[in-house]
């Protein structure tokens, strides 16, 4: 049974211009191909026509089981558009999707036959499980913990699995079964830059965050063995120095940050890392902040949010201003660079608070990080916007942390996109903190992020989105192929 990892065709946000391989699939492959013929295919890292490549991999591999990744909000009109494809070219092939999104919209993914099945919440052992059943052409899937399909035309969905107690005993992410060379970040020095993925989850209850939902509030992490030994072997063997750590709080639990710390020393391996935290946690751990910087973490991102006291009580931050103030300035003492990130376009958000969080961040923060709020569907900042009435654009491709999707306070939804696009695109391009950032600091990254950011203002300003090279339309390529005839379906205006 010939069983394919399929990451379609995404465009890439526009600080990294760029994409690296998918945290959930490295894991999915890993644990799959002791037992399975597993391929993998990443869409985006075809140099041009990815939908085409796509189809004619299709066409060439023919496999049995087609496995897509359906975990981010934005991206799941991608998910839609490569399974619309798989039908159309491989009927008989089984389409499995999972994640985030796919957990979320899972009744609808079958009812429309965008999957026949979809793993529900962590995917590691029930995908196992599942394709274990299809190779052995079981028909009683109903002991599979986590997973959905039909049964006799309905939509089933059996008991939930329970999370993994230990992530290190999952094996080495598979990066040998994908592109590495083609990896690149252009915010993280391009090729030598690299994302990794050390721990599952949030106990925070920020309003907006989907990852907090997807793990219960719960958090579970990797060991400092398990991440050291990841690092040695993306940067010795792929090349891949500079790394942005995904983890939604780095330093939530400290003895795992001490035995972090320790290792790095001993290893010293040839890496600088970015991490990312709550200003809470960053005080608390004040005194592991300079051991952090010398083994090689050198820049700190914030989840600062606003500098409006109702707006933090709102999205449910638990900080206040003087945290926030504590927290930059130890940054600042260590020599971290900043980043403050920013978040607005809610519906209680005002122009007025917009320009106090904007002028707080460019005055004390190294980098602001700007991020139009989306409503991730389950969410309880969804929740409460569709109570009420507050979603006014629908396509979940727009659900991006780049565009307003929402009215706000005084503004519809599409003036609210053009506020914050104006403001904040005037305050990353031009400034004299910016420019002066661009020609004259003396730390590389920094010059190095302005000149991401001012590209990114300046397409704030201009209205004209930048988007990768080899980005291909899906629309275009079913206008294409076959001269319009295809049967497969364009998922890219998909509403909520």
């Amino acid at each position: 049974m010939k069983v394919l990892f399929l990451d379609p065709l995404h465009k890439s946000w526009e600080f990294f211009r760029g994409l690296t391989a998918s945290p959930a699939l490295i894991y999915l492959a890993a644990v799959t191909r002791r037992e399975f013929n597993i391929r993998v295919f990443d869409a985006s890292m075809e140099p041009e026509k990815p939908w085409d490549r796509t189809a004619e991999y299709l066409e060439k591999e023919r496999p049995d089981v087609v496995a897509i990744t359906g975990a981010i909000t934005a991206f799941w009109p991608d998910t839609l558009n490569a399974s619309g494809l798989v039908r159309e070219i491989l009927p008989q092939a089984r389409i499995i999707t999972g994640g985030y999104t796919a957990s979320i919209f899972w009744e609808e993914a079958l009812r429309t036959g965008a999957a026949d099945f979809v793993v529900v919440g962590e995917g590691e052992a029930t995908l196992q499980e599942l394709l274990r059943a299809l190779k052995g052409k079981s028909t009683d899937l109903s002991g599979i913990l986590g997973l959905a399909y039909m049964k006799d035309g309905v939509p089933v969905k059996n008991a939930p699995r329970p999370f993994l107690k230990n992530l290190d005993e999952l094996p080495p992410p598979a990066y040998d079964l994908f592109p590495m060379e083609r990896y690149s970040l252009a915010s993280l020095g391009n090729h030598v830059g690299f994302t990794v993925t050390f721990a599952r989850g949030c106990v925070g209850r920020c309003k907006f965050c989907s990852e907090a939902v997807q793990w219960e509030h719960t958090w579970r992490g990797h060991g400092a063995k398990y991440m050291v030994d990841t690092l040695e072997v993306l940067s010795k063997k792929y090349g891949k120095h500079i790394f942005y750590i995904g983890d939604n709080d780095f330093l939530h639990d400290p003895a795992r940050t001490k035995a972090f710390i320790a290792l790095m020393r001993k290893r010293r391996p040839e890496v600088k890392m970015w991490i990312q935290t709550t200003c809470g946690n960053f005080v608390k751990n004040e005194k592991l902040l300079r051991d952090l910087k010398e083994v090689g973490v050198y820049q700190v991102m914030l989840g600062i949010e606003a500098a409006v006291p109702d707006v933090l009580r709102r999205l449910n931050k638990p900080q206040n201003m003087e945290l926030v103030k504590k927290a930059v300035e130890l940054g600042k003492t260590h020599e971290f660079i900043v980043m403050g990130m920013l978040m607005w376009g809610a519906p209680w958000d005002t122009k007025a608070g917009l320009h106090k969080t904007l002028y707080f961040l460019l005055k004390n923060c190294d980098i602001v990080g700007p991020n139009a709020v989306s409503p991730w569907p389950g969410t309880p900042y969804y929740k409460e916007c569709e109570a009420a009435g507050a979603i006014e654009i629908r396509d979940l491709s727009k659900f991006n942390m780049l565009d307003c999707v929402t009215r706000t306070a005084e503004l519809s939804a599409p003036e609210a996109d053009l506020y914050y696009k104006t403001v904040v695109g005037r305050a990353l391009l031009l400034n004299w903190k910016a420019l002066g950032n661009i020609f004259f600091s003396k730390k590389f990254m920094i010059r190095h992020y302005y000149k991401c950011f001012a590209k990114m203002g300046r397409s704030f300003l201009t209205g004209n989105p930048w988007r990768q090279q080899n980005y291909q339309p899906f629309e275009d390529f079913l206008r294409d192929r076959r001269g319009g005839r295809s049967k497969a379906r364009a998922g890219a205006g998909r509403k909520t």
